[in-house]
């Protein structure tokens, strides 16, 4: 009987497939790489998402960013778009929030200048008063006069999805520009529920907006209609109030970062008032 070659049977790490021989051996050579804390981020694919993009997915697909996993398939009503009644949803446990500003450079500079040019965590630095007011908001790119640079608040949440096959992977939902006020609302219903966040589930339903700018799809927060709100299993809870405090130190050390660059920017003039106070 011949035996069974296993050496590329593979196993699933964060919807990647990883050969057998892998499996066991020793991890070096990301020593360095500690010294930064960069979730995969939370994407849904839009129209303006890039040909690469939009030749593997679907506009309305929810998928994990650099690995291109997905979270959500969409599904598409009897006019081919996407539903927006609950059907294209998932859910999961804020773990950690913190908010971020960005400047931004013009799209047309793309190749020329960096995609930010400049980002921070300090409440305190001269442009979160710029993202925050409508007026300050874009100012002349110094490279080309006749475009735009644009500063921009980003609501960050650390988050973990549940009931899924990606379950127990830290990942990013960044909520800036035309997804500014569901992040803002994010806030609202965690603040109500009066208690940790890393001991609330919730669920992110696709929504659909569009203005005179266009239209695109973002995340909406709302509580699970169909499982329970909580957290019930302790030693569970107490794993994510571990990985809140984790969080907290990396926020706090500057060594978390949200992968923004490759956002599809899209506009809200509901997006135009500042944030309060987490």
């Amino acid at each position: 009987m011949t035996k069974k070659d296993t050496s590329l049977d593979v196993l699933s790490v964060a919807g990647i497939n990883l050969p057998a021989f892998m499996q066991n051996e020793t991890i070096m050579g990301t020593e360095a790489l500690s010294e930064f804390v960069i979730p995969p981020r939370i994407k849904i694919v839009q129209k303006q998402a890039g040909d690469e993009l939009l030749a593997k997915f679907r506009v309305g697909d929810i998928i994990l960013t650099p690995s291109h996993s997905i979270i959500v398939k969409a599904e598409y009503d009897e006019n081919n778009v996407p539903k927006v009644d609950g059907t294209n949803s998932f859910n999961v446990i804020p773990i950690f929030f913190y908010p971020e500003w960005a400047t931004w450079n013009p799209l047309k500079m793309k190749g020329q200048l960096p995609v930010i040019r400049y980002r921070t965590t300090d409440p305190g630095d001269p442009i979160v008063l710029k993202a925050r007011n409508k007026k300050l908001r874009e100012e002349p790119c110094p490279e080309n006069m006749d475009l735009k640079i644009r500063h921009c608040e980003h609501l960050n949440y650390i988050v973990m999805l549940v009931d899924h096959e990606l379950a127990g992977i830290p990942v990013v939902m960044s909520f800036s520009r035309g997804s500014w006020s569901d992040g803002s609302n994010f806030a609202g219903i965690i603040k109500m529920r009066n208690a940790p966040m890393y001991g609330c589930v919730f669920t992110l339903n696709l929504k659909y907006n569009k203005n005179q700018e266009g239209s695109w799809y973002t995340p909406t927060p709302s509580n699970p209609a169909n499982r329970v709100g909580w957290v019930e299993d302790k030693e569970q809870y107490e794993r994510y109030k571990a990985l809140h405090l984790e969080f907290k130190e990396h926020h706090k050390n500057a060594r978390l970062v949200a992968s923004l660059e490759d956002e599809d920017i899209v506009d809200d003039p509901a997006a135009t008032s500042a944030s309060n106070d987490f």
